[in-house]
């Protein structure tokens, strides 16, 4: 017993360790990305990062990390029922982490100044900063924050779409604001790289975790997590083997990205809720890869012929029941017109 309790506070302490590192090493990462790469060459990215860098280049004296905080507070608070204590507690510090790495870090050297290389390395660099703080549930606010402000008022349209037309226009508003238009284009740029190393460090965008959830508070699990994370869920029956005791299962498969979201929406509607979460390998259908798009070209092109030898066959089938209906009809018709005839010579 006591071999296990320490083996178990070994990976605890571990789990602290490794996670304090993840924390701390992404924040450091998102600081040298702003002041090595993205500030230097004047690229501007989307949310609250973009509009801070944005005041800074017009009042160079306000600092951008705590223009960044000065943004996301007021965010913070107008999402504090949506997001719930635990998560609101981890949003704050990984926004203000962040934000103090961006305005200490500044003695890192500019080694690169060409807007092209600034704009793909500073967005790798940021983006692998970010999912290293996202792996340990920390997140540095901005568009994900407004997005989810506005998700409750706007119903019609996802979460990242939100977040993809906040980003627009912050980059574009940025434009018109400083005349660099060119900027535009490396701004793009740097969203995409940003986006792409998140979800290598997530696991990929195409790989997914499916959630079990068992919680006597299921009907309202349900419909938070499709409100406020916009994925489907599915209703198991089920029943415990020890108590007999017959209960709802949630089933739901997410972006690697979005089970830490999961993990608050049950969390903060159901603390005693049980979850199993295990990876998907693939996933077809809505909201994931399209099926169709997983069917190589000749296996579509055998089901097109299949699908081709299949009608042929119905209409030979129909035909030969057309001919067999005209040939009885026939019939039919000879062999009353033989009793009429019988009838007349009668």
């Amino acid at each position: 017993m006591k071999g296990d309790n320490l083996l178990m506070e070994n990976k605890k302490l571990l789990d602290i360790f490794s996670g304090a590192l993840a924390f701390f090493g992404g924040a450091i990462l998102f600081g040298m990305s702003m002041n090595m790469f993205l500030t230097p060459a004047r690229v501007v990215m989307g949310g609250a990062t973009g509009i801070a860098t944005t005041v800074n280049y017009l009042v160079p004296e306000i600092p951008i990390g705590v223009m960044i905080i000065l943004i996301n507070v007021p965010l913070m608070l107008l999402n504090m029922k949506t997001l719930g204590f635990s998560a609101m507690i981890k949003t704050l510090v990984g926004i203000v982490m962040s934000s103090v790495m961006i305005d200490v870090l500044t003695f890192f050297p500019v080694t690169i100044d060409d807007p092209l290389l600034c704009s793909v390395i500073g967005g790798i660099t940021m983006g692998y900063g970010s999912g290293l703080m996202l792996t340990r549930g920390f997140t540095t606010g901005g568009s994900d924050l407004a997005a989810l402000m506005l998700r409750r008022h706007i119903k019609r349209l996802t979460t990242g779409r939100l977040i993809l037309i906040i980003d627009v226009v912050v980059v574009v508003g940025s434009a018109l604001i400083t005349g660099n238009y060119e900027g535009i284009f490396y701004s793009a740029l740097s969203i995409f790289t940003y986006s792409a190393a998140i979800d290598s460090v997530m696991g990929g965008v195409d790989k997914a975790k499916m959630a079990i959830i068992i919680s006597k508070k299921h009907e309202e699990i349900a419909k938070n997590i499709s409100d406020y994370v916009n994925r489907g869920v599915t209703v198991l029956y089920g029943r415990g083997w020890y108590t007999k005791e017959e209960s709802e299962v949630i089933m739901c498969v997410v972006k690697r990205y979005e089970e830490f979201r999961i993990k608050t929406v049950v969390e903060k509607t159901d603390p005693s809720a049980f979850m199993i979460f295990t990876d998907a390998t693939e996933v077809l259908g809505a909201g994931f890869k399209n099926i169709t798009e997983e069917a190589p070209a000749e296996s579509r092109t055998g089901e097109d012929g299949a699908k081709k030898k299949v009608k042929l066959l119905r209409r030979k089938k129909a035909d030969a029941e057309n001919k067999a209906g005209v040939a009885e009809s026939k019939t039919t018709e000879s062999g009353s017109g033989n009793s009429e005839n019988g009838e007349n010579q009668n």
